[in-house]
């Protein structure tokens, strides 16, 4: 094995490794596969640079930006480091001379998009290159469960193909363990070593701000360039929102440098934007998450989203683009509950790229995505330490100590259980429950409206009609008015615990159903979420006792039997399955103690299943099937 020191420090100018480097570098050096995930900023281009350096022979390294690659071919070269690139942003001249090089026999590092490998023209230059090593960046976008699936890099283990199958690196800060797995199977990696550095961030400072609106939002936003004077970033949902925002900081804040960035500009328009961002202190760039991977620039001390991102493993790699240099950045979510329609909108679109996509697989893709927006909503409403959720979400073992995100330092990182409502009061944590309970039993089917009137009990002929009258909730709240039962149940949909969507087929009649933080509220596993405080009427005004359905109960951390133990073995493993097709954690899809309770009660029925701990009705209707026919075999 080479003196790889001394190449880190000859080639690239650096004196020591950073964690877990120098065995990945190893491994591929040896001709392993391996799939590494480190944090945004903790070196995971080094990982395949510095074995191209030390190994010789030619590395294909697949990434999906332009931009990203254009700027670590320039620093390889400003290394004398032999590196090329080849893409659409390169005159036809300029391609053709790299093809030149290549069948000349290139010796170094070619960077090329996913969309160049199944290129027609590039096919036969395709067939003929035997590269010792290939390179996929940002490899969680060959996963469909994951955060930013590309259907070119699903089609990266047919290029690896012919290649000739070389030793293969996949790289990537944001992958859960699902995904992982995934990229594994898509890759089809020989027995890979598997790096997973941790995911914690200590040095940036999470924080979550509830918005009532848009001009607060501004506001706000405001207030926060003034007070940081360092490097920003503001991501936007769309495009026309980052050209409205721009236009309205640019003469609110005199003397700083401010510039957009979105799909929707021209080429060179971009790359001016890029290299201004790159080489201006103190600038603030206003960009969708088309600004972003490979995004370099260190001394970043503000990360704001002015829109509620899609997902955990989005929010992540974007906020981490924050404090590259090792000092804190702040990363703030300016949180109001109208994003969500933006991104149910972009949801809602999920297959139209590929019409002859199977409508089941897209179905299950629109689903999890939904789970993956609620948990974002989760995030932000939480009153956990944001940084402990983060590395939860991604099954990080690590504990939190000494945290700054905003919850920690207002002293509300409490370990609270749920039945006591999080310091609430019992009657507000009643209420809430028993408004979730009323959108629950109505199954999805009914807006806001008959919601209303079923729980007020309201004999109407819609009520009647619908069969309304006959369920269990009806009539909980008949002691307040339908319209004060209305805004109660806004309140809960502002609040992230139901959501409105329109029902398959039909515009513009949108119906109620809960969100899974409103499924854990309502079963009691989380407290509501405390700007729900002032939930219950004031004093002079009565409220109803919640009826509350009791559920079997027992305490099951007693020794199993071998028949239980079977049973809960197969549960967990139908649960891997589940958390791995849906690209979700496992503890998402439900806890060890639900599958104990499951185990030890081996219900029948749907109907049994419900009056287990942790099962609530989306739960019951998305896997109930499958864990009964789990319990019927075993």
């Amino acid at each position: 094995m080479p003196d790889l020191l001394e190449h880190l420090q000859e080639h690239f100018g650096l004196d020591a490794f950073r964690p877990a480097q120098r065995e990945v570098i190893e491994d591929v050096l040896s001709g392993r596969d391996v799939l590494c995930v480190m944090p945004t900023g903790a070196g995971k281009s080094l990982c395949f640079q510095l074995p191209a350096v030390v190994g010789g022979g030619l590395t294909v390294v697949v990434s999906p930006l332009i931009s990203l690659m254009e700027d670590q071919v320039q620093q390889l070269r400003d290394e004398n480091i032999s590196a090329v690139f080849l893409n659409s942003s390169l005159p036809a001249a300029m391609q053709r001379e790299v093809i030149a090089e290549l069948n000349d026999g290139f010796e170094g590092l070619l960077y090329v998009a996913p969309e160049r490998l199944f290129a027609a023209n590039f096919q036969p230059m395709l067939e003929k290159l035997r590269p010792k090593l290939l390179a996929v960046d940002e490899a969680h976008c060959i996963s469909q469960w994951g955060h930013d699936f590309r259907p070119e890099y699903a089609r990266l283990g047919e290029a690896r193909k012919k290649l000739g199958d070389p030793p293969t690196i996949a790289l990537t800060a944001t992958a859960t363990e699902d995904v992982r797995q995934d990229i594994i199977v898509q890759l089809n990696l020989r027995d890979p070593t598997v790096v997973v550095t941790g995911f914690d961030r200590p040095g940036l400072i999470y924080e979550s701000r509830r918005m009532s609106g848009g001009g607060n939002k501004d506001s706000a936003l405001l207030e926060l360039l003034r007070e940081e004077k360092g490097s920003t970033l503001v991501y936007c949902a769309t495009r026309k929102a980052v050209d409205e925002l721009a236009s309205i900081l640019k003469p609110a804040i005199p003397g700083r440098t401010i510039l957009r960035y979105h799909a929707g500009m021209d080429p060179a328009s971009r790359t001016a934007s890029l290299e201004q961002f790159m080489q201006t202190p103190g600038v603030i760039a206003v960009a969708t998450n088309a600004f972003g991977m490979g995004i370099n620039k260190p001394d970043i001390r503000l990360v704001v989203h002015y829109n509620l991102p899609g997902t955990l493993e989005a929010y992540y790699q974007e906020a981490g683009r924050g404090g590259r240099d090792g000092r804190a950045a702040r990363c703030i979510i300016l949180f109001s509950y109208q994003d969500r329609f933006i991104q149910e909108f972009f949801i809602e679109k999920l297959g139209e790229e590929n019409p002859q996509a199977d409508p089941a697989v897209i179905k299950r893709r629109k689903e999890n995505a939904l789970e993956k927006l609620d948990l974002v909503i989760q995030f932000a409403g939480t009153r956990r330490c944001r940084r402990q959720m983060i590395l939860d979400y991604f099954g990080d073992d690590a504990q939190v100590s000494d945290c700054r995100c905003d919850v920690c330092r207002k002293g509300e990182n409490l370990q609270i259980s749920a039945s006591d409502g999080a310091g609430m009061d019992d009657a507000v944590v009643m209420m809430v429950r028993q408004i979730l309970s009323g959108i629950a039993r109505c199954r999805g089917k009914f807006g806001v409206g008959a919601v209303a009137e079923m729980l007020g009990g309201c004999m109407t002929e819609r009520t009647q009609r619908w069969g309304l009258t006959d369920l269990s909730t009806f009539g909980l709240l008949r002691a307040f008015p339908s319209k004060r039962i209305v805004a109660m149940l806004h309140r809960v949909l502002e609040s992230g615990l139901a959501r409105q969507r329109d029902p398959d087929g039909v515009k513009f009649r949108p119906v109620v159903d809960l969100t899974a933080s409103g499924i854990s509220v309502m079963r009691g596993e989380q407290p509501p979420p405390a700007d729900l405080a002032d939930l219950v009427p004031r004093r002079n005004e009565r409220v109803v006792e919640p009826l509350v359905e009791r559920k079997r109960e027992r305490t099951n951390d007693e020794p199993m039997s071998q028949e239980v133990e079977v049973r809960f073995a197969a549960l967990r493993q139908l649960r891997t399955q589940i958390a791995r097709e849906r690209g979700m954690p496992a503890y998402v899809i439900c806890h060890d103690s639900t599958l104990k309770e499951l185990a030890l009660q081996a219900p029948a029925d749907e109907a049994a299943l419900a009056m287990v701990k942790g099962l609530g009705a989306y739960k019951i209707r998305m896997y109930g099937q499958a864990f009964l026919d789990v319990l019927r075999r075993g």
